[in-house]
């Protein structure tokens, strides 16, 4: 089972937790410096202490295509940036633990953990117990007054970053996210889309971190992103709850016919997609979808994706274009996980 169809907590505002860790090894350089040779010496010293015997999953990016690559960003277990990378790069995986290790990312090593909902203290036991392997096989390089040495200044100290997913559709359709943003900024904090820097948000998700990782411990860190989350749940939460008899049927109306599109539809677009899904979900929220589940949404919404859906090609579509061939295996997955849930 992955990490995104398990349930978690407060899975009405929250969709997923992540914890990265980065880190380095003495006696290698950083970024571009690293060559070839030297990568794959990481990899060789990194990929024993996640052995298969005890269910790590170690893949050689090599032997993947760009679109296998992609779907994997997709589904969060490695970054964007890792997709790009050109040197020697490898992943190791623990699904059971929502653990993902990329090896030559930015850094030499970044270590993270998902989970569903709001879940920081299952995510930094994970991350941290993969963390402790290395810190107990390897030398990491550390400086007394700068803490974990990494590629990018911003990542010095700690080296942790701290990211909860959101779904804030009150929020968004009141017009708060702007000034939201400004404020989290004053407190170290950033709002990004869904696929993290540099992305948009889609389907009211957006994802909330830490910036400041030097001169802050990892407890506070965690305490800090944990208050201000909680503080956007209790505020979401609270415009939804006053929404008017008028504006509850509405919303419930547009559920509806939402999951009758997904149900019936036999083209879907990803920005289509992510309109119908935002609907699906805020009327789960709103209690208004029996049958429909939160697992089955975090399927769609990390499966469905552009890359996914072009490994998901058949032979049935072959004659549409590249992107319509993608818009059909969209709509006949959606078909098949939302037929049979009445309304």
């Amino acid at each position: 089972m992955t990490w995104y169809q398990r349930s978690g907590p407060g899975e009405d505002v929250f969709v997923s937790t992540r914890i990265r860790l980065a880190r380095n090894l003495q006696g290698y350089p950083l970024g571009d410096r690293l060559t070839n040779d030297m990568a794959r010496e990481l990899i060789s010293k990194i990929q024993p202490l996640f052995p298969a015997s005890e269910g790590y999953q170690f893949t050689d990016m090599a032997t993947l295509s760009r679109t296998e690559a992609e779907a994997l960003a997709e589904k969060h277990y490695i970054s964007p940036d890792f997709v790009q990378t050109k040197t020697p790069h490898a992943l190791i995986c623990e699904e059971s633990k929502g653990l993902s290790i990329m090896i030559c990312e930015e850094d030499h090593v970044r270590v993270q953990c998902l989970s569903k909902g709001f879940s920081p203290e299952e995510c930094r036991l994970g991350a941290f117990e993969a963390e402790e392997k290395l810190d107990l096989a390897l030398p990491i390089a550390y400086d007394d007054t700068f803490g974990y040495l990494t590629h990018c200044p911003t990542n010095l100290g700690t080296g942790m970053r701290v990211s909860v997913m959101m779904f804030l559709p009150a929020l968004t359709a009141t017009g708060q996210m702007n000034s939201l943003s400004a404020q989290i900024q004053k407190m170290g904090l950033v709002i990004r889309g869904i696929q993290g820097e540099g992305s948009k948000a889609q389907g009211f998700l957006y994802q909330i971190s830490n910036q400041v990782t030097l001169g802050i411990s990892e407890a506070e860190t965690i305490r800090k992103v944990s208050e201000v989350v909680r503080k956007i749940a209790e505020n979401e939460r609270n415009v939804r709850a006053h929404f008017d008899d008028t504006t509850k049927w509405q919303l419930q109306d547009k559920a509806a016919r939402a999951l009758g599109i997904c149900a019936n539809a036999k083209l879907m677009s990803t920005n289509e997609f992510f309109s119908l899904w935002a609907d699906i979900r805020l009327g789960v929220a709103m209690g208004n979808m029996e049958g429909m589940t939160y697992e089955m949404l975090d399927t769609m919404i990390f499966e469905l994706l552009p890359a996914s859906m072009t490994l998901a090609i058949t032979d049935e579509c072959a004659a549409f274009s590249p992107e319509m061939k993608r818009d059909f295996m969209r709509a006949k997955t959606l078909r098949g996980l939302c037929k049979g849930i009445e309304q």
